[in-house]
């Protein structure tokens, strides 16, 4: 590329960090720029968790700022899902790079029209997945704003971009498309080399073992670098998967506090490590995590890898659960009066923090979203038009169970349509063959979108919105419409709960800009899950949307006016429950007091909710046999507090899991019979007590 052997050093080794290899994606790179033209260009830059996106990302940058352009990154888990918020980001984040206020954001956006050719401008957004509700309006609003000349985007993200861009009747000429694959044999032996001097013995294992995966080979060169004698075995793990205990293994000591804050955090800077620990940060160890493989830099601090991160998550939440949730309040209350005076840019990455501490909270009622295991799905991803017969079965499947046959005739034609127009409002799940295996559908609601939305769900609408709301300007648009969840009931390994449960977190996240969620249900679970997150229910004003006798109502979480700190705290703090149902004790509220007998009988009927109906009215805030049951499942699982571990597992394996079967419920809590009917009327009596 034209340097000497110098600059070529500084470019392996940048701040700390080695970099190597990539030699076609940076010559792609330096073409265009030594292009007089410079015509608007957009790499797509693709690839499997670890492989380098992040680091090709920083790299392009800087050789940009060496070339004296006017380079910016962007997270996309930062931008927001509103087209307002996304511009507040981008001018924040471009008026810091030229030294220039950001309180006339118009002003910024017209010197880029006025900016020569001469002076580049290079715009890269990471994690670009997660912007895949704002793409249509990237693609025809924003990129419409940057002059045609001049102007680099980098968009890095797992999967590749959607078909909208390779069929773009503009942007498809524009679009190069840049998928990384593992080092070779040459690049591994160039990033061994950086290292100094290794053993022969050890960087001929390395090369061997780690397949060149870019992550594997930094944490197999780093153990090497600090002589840890890890099992050669562990050298292949590196290239399949990363372990808690290795990452833990190759870090100092005194480090794993503030590793244990970037496990909860999404990013955090020195002065937040400081104030969440209590102590002081001292620059030297900051420095330390920096250079760390598994650690990369972001404009507002630290990041843990992803891979890093979903398995140090893991290792904490199973050494420690009740110090990481104390953390995780802790983290939330120092962050929530940060949220409150920040800025717009800044609060949405300080409420995607927040939202990341809570999500575990969400627990309360599983029957229609289960998120109460670990997954290793990848995030939502949007959909592509070659998925759009896979989506119709789905589709099909869910309106069996969901909707009246009169109702469900819309919804193929919709699909079509939306899939069409507004794709980015279809996100989805793939099973590890790539199928499709889940679906999930919002629309950004302003006046393009409610047309389409009018046409197929006038009832809906009429329901949910004032006819003002639905005139509003794109740019302006706050509000997420949820259309439906669908996902196959037939998934090795986990249930239709649980994959909705996994996508209502996911989309969840759209509201830490300060967005509004609404919906119109019927399903009772549907109902119960998201009261129990706060939302609020009130009744529609016709019964056009019932289904049967599920009677509709309308559900809406609105977070718009600085009210998003508070309903994160209510879901973290254990004394703040956003649960409806409370329990009380029988002497606290007037009603009857319950005998082991009542309970033993109430208990015989837990799996017909019709039953229970004449026990419902004596507790509090129990409305129906169905409430009941699932109150009563809450206790027996563990997600209302007051029925102990022991009693938890023999009720439950008593009346729900082996109910009628005493022989196979004592067998599954190890116990004799006798000595499994003992312990039954104790737990009964106690249970009695807590009722």
């Amino acid at each position: 590329m034209g340097k000497d052997s110098e600059s070529q050093h500084e470019k392996v080794v940048r701040d700390g960090k080695r970099f190597v290899g990539r030699a076609r994606e940076l010559m792609i790179l330096e073409q265009w720029f030594e292009n007089e033209e410079a015509p608007m260009t957009i790499f797509s830059v693709t690839g499997m968790g670890g492989i380098g996106k992040s680091s090709l990302l920083s790299e392009m940058l800087s050789i940009a700022r060496e070339r004296e352009a006017t380079a910016i990154w962007m997270d996309g888990r930062a931008c927001g899902t509103t087209p307002s918020v996304f511009m507040d980001y981008f001018i924040s984040t471009l008026g810091l790079e030229l030294g220039l206020p950001t309180s006339n954001g118009p002003h910024l956006v017209s010197l880029l029209k006025a900016m020569p050719r001469e002076r580049r401008l290079v715009i890269a957004v990471d994690n670009y997945e997660e912007l895949a509700l704002l793409e249509s309006w990237f693609m025809e609003v924003f990129i419409a704003k940057l002059h045609l000349r001049g102007i680099l985007i980098i968009l890095a993200s797992r999967p590749e971009l959607s078909a909208a861009w390779r069929t773009h009747p503009r942007l498809y000429q524009r679009l190069v498309q840049l998928q990384l694959q593992h080092f070779t044999a040459d690049e591994v032996t160039t990033y061994i080399a950086t290292a100094g001097s290794l053993k022969p013995s050890i960087a001929g294992i390395i090369t061997r073992m780690t397949d060149g995966h870019p992550l594997g080979l930094a944490l197999a060169v780093e153990a090497a670098d600090q002589e840890r004698n890890l099992p050669q075995a562990d050298w292949v793990e590196l290239s399949h998967m990363i372990s808690a205990r290795l990452l833990l293994e190759l870090t100092t000591p005194r480090l794993h506090p503030m590793v244990e804050v970037l496990t909860l955090l999404e990013t955090a800077n020195q002065e937040l490590l400081s104030a969440v620990l209590g102590i002081t940060v001292k620059p030297e160890e900051y420095h330390m995590l920096r250079r760390m493989s598994f650690i990369r830099s972001a404009p507002d601090g630290l990041a843990l890898h992803d891979m890093a991160r979903v398995h140090l998550m893991r290792d904490f939440r199973q050494r420690e659960p009740y110090r990481m949730q104390s953390m995780r309040i802790r983290i939330a209350e120092l962050l929530k009066p940060l949220h409150e005076q920040a800025y717009s840019h800044e609060q949405l990455q300080i409420a995607r923090k927040m939202l990341l501490l809570c999500q575990e909270s969400m627990l309360q009622f599983r029957k229609y979203a289960d998120v109460s295991r670990d997954s290793l799905f990848l995030p939502l991803e949007p959909m592509k038009q070659t998925d759009l017969s896979s989506l119709h079965k789905l589709l099909e499947q869910w309106c069996e169970y969901s909707v009246e046959p009169w109702q469900a005739v819309n919804y193929a034609p919709f699909l079509e349509e939306l899939a069409q127009r507004y794709p980015e409002g279809i996100v989805l799940k793939r099973n590890e063959q790539g199928e499709t295996i889940a679906m999930f559908i919002t629309v950004l609601v302003h006046r393009e979108t409610s047309a389409l939305l009018l046409k197929y769900f006038p009832n809906e609408m009429k329901e949910c919105f004032a006819p003002e709301e639905l005139q509003n300007d794109p740019d302006e648009s706050d509000t997420h419409f949820a259309l439906l969840a669908a996902a196959r009931d037939d998934v090795p390994g986990y249930t239709r709960e649980e994959l909705v449960g996994y996508m209502v977190l996911d989309r969840l996240s759209l509201l830490g800009d300060g967005a509004r969620a609404i919906l119109v249900a019927t399903n009772p679970h549907l109902k119960l899950f998201l009261r129990s997150i706060g939302f609020q229910m009130r009744r529609t004003f016709t019964r056009a949307c019932d289904r049967y006798e599920d009677q509709a109502d309308v559900l809406e979480l609105d977070l718009r006016s600085g009210q998003f700190g508070a309903w994160v705290m209510s879901l973290l703090h254990p004394d703040l429950p956003a649960n409806p149902i409370h329990p009380e004790t029988a002497a606290g509220t007037g009603n009857p007091i319950w005998s082991d007998q009542e309970v033993r009988k109430m208990l015989g009927h837990l799996r017909s909710p019709g039953e229970l109906q004449e026990y419902a009215d004596r507790i509090t805030g129990v409305k129906d046999g169905i409430q009941l049951q699932l109150y009563i499942l809450d206790l027996l699982e563990g997600r209302i507090h007051g029925v102990s571990p022991q009693d938890q597992k023999l009720l439950h394996a008593a009346y729900w899991a082996h109910a009628g079967n005493p022989t196979a419920a004592a067998q599954v809590c190890s116990m004799s019979r006798a000595t499994f009917y003992r312990h039954i009327r104790t737990a009964l009596i106690r249970l009695a007590k807590i009722l």
